[in-house]
């Protein structure tokens, strides 16, 4: 049977969109020479294999992982697990979270196991030692830290895997993602744009796709509805005015992408968030 990757933008919005709940952590370690069997994951919890020392093979349900500095395994509820260690000794953490959300094509993760490739660990690794430390504290204001720590673990671990997967893909992407931030009011050219930083606008396209899963329009338009939102919400600027702010001249053609995009006219979102 053949190891499980995941897409890394498949990751991503697996975790933004769905509600999850830390639920604990264990380290563990395994002598050189060593065959584990007979043994299941949580039935009710997913997992994170995070390795801190040495490699293993770890197997899920009979598919197989190599894992090692640079590998985290998810494993779902309720798999057979098998581990065989090498020529020095292994030591890993487990962590597990519930989920309690999830969106209709996200609910089968529960289920399901994947290797996550990253690109550097020291900062998993840094947020893993604070997280077991507060693990065993029984007072209600550790258990508050934890939670931050475990979503400061997934954001570290998503950092590395974008890392990973595109590197200098990602630091060209940023460049156009900080000029969209910084002229979204301004009429923005795409070809311009290519032409500014000196890469064919097809393969923008195909990087923004990789790197954040919407086109460069798609991302534009959401990033300046999302300053038309806060506008609506903190300023008393017209429709029109809050139209021009963020890059549409034309208030009618505003409305209806905002209205695409909300479910929610300006007017009608300003009367709800404004009280």
């Amino acid at each position: 049977m053949t190891t499980l990757a995941i897409k890394t933008n498949e990751l991503i919005e697996y975790f933004a969109t769905s509600s999850i709940e830390f639920r604990n952590a264990f380290k563990s370690t395994l002598p050189a020479g060593k065959i584990d069997t007979n043994r299941k994951t949580d039935s009710q919890t997913c997992g994170l294999i995070i390795p801190l020392k040495g490699s293993a093979r770890f197997s899920l349900n009979g598919v197989p992982y190599y894992i090692n500095e640079n590998m985290i395994v998810h494993a779902g509820a309720g798999m057979d697990i098998e581990i065989k260690t090498f020529e020095e000794e292994w030591s890993y953490v487990v962590i597990h979270y519930h989920l309690i959300h999830a969106e209709e094509h996200f609910k089968s993760f529960i289920n399901k196991h994947f290797s996550i490739e990253i690109d550097h660990m020291d900062d998993v690794l840094n947020v893993i030692q604070q997280l077991l430390g507060k693990n065993m504290n029984p007072d209600y204001f550790s258990q508050f830290e934890l939670k931050v720590l475990f979503m400061n673990l997934l954001q570290a671990i998503l950092h590395g895997a974008r890392n990973s997967q595109y590197n200098f893909t990602l630091q060209q992407v940023t460049k156009i993602l900080d000029y969209f931030h910084t002229h979204y009011e301004e009429e923005v050219s795409i070809s311009e744009v290519a032409d500014m930083f000196d890469i064919d606008r097809r393969r923008i396209a195909y990087l923004f796709e990789k790197i954040t899963g919407l086109t460069p329009i798609q991302y534009l338009t959401r990033y300046r509805i999302s300053k038309a939102k806060e506008l609506l919400t903190i300023s008393e600027l017209t429709v029109s005015e809050i139209s021009e702010t963020v890059g549409y001249q034309d208030s009618f053609y505003f409305s209806r992408v905002f209205k695409n995009i909300t479910k929610m006219s300006p007017s009608n979102y300003r009367k709800v968030h404004q009280g």
